[in-house]
């Protein structure tokens, strides 16, 4: 990969970042997820794709703590797996792993 490829690429994963951290900012976009805005400190990109110069698709992943009930100690790590499409303003879980039962236990306390 040369050095114009490259910083191609990251200014294109910059506008990917650019748009999922908008997306957190919209409480429309979040509305079926588990996601809320609190949460847009802890994701991570994943990949995109592009559609002529600009970026269309966008896959990203959070860790997350959820507790099985409100005033529960028992917490559990969970990886879930996001898909942005761009265009359709369309957010969606693509898969969640809970590291902490694949760990071969129940909880965290």
């Amino acid at each position: 990969m040369g050095i114009r490829s490259w910083i191609h690429r990251r200014r294109k994963a910059a506008e990917a970042r650019r748009l999922v951290a908008q997306a957190f900012r919209c409480p429309e976009l979040l509305q079926g997820t588990s996601l809320k805005p609190q949460h847009a400190a802890r994701w991570v990109l994943v990949d995109y794709e592009l559609e002529g110069e600009s970026v269309a698709r966008i896959w990203f992943g959070i860790l997350r703590h959820p507790r099985p009930y409100q005033f529960s100690r028992q917490s559990h790590k969970v990886v879930e797996y996001y898909f942005y499409d761009v265009e359709s303003r369309c957010l969606s879980v693509v898969a969640g792993h809970n590291v902490t039962r694949g760990k071969g236990r129940d909880s965290d306390d």
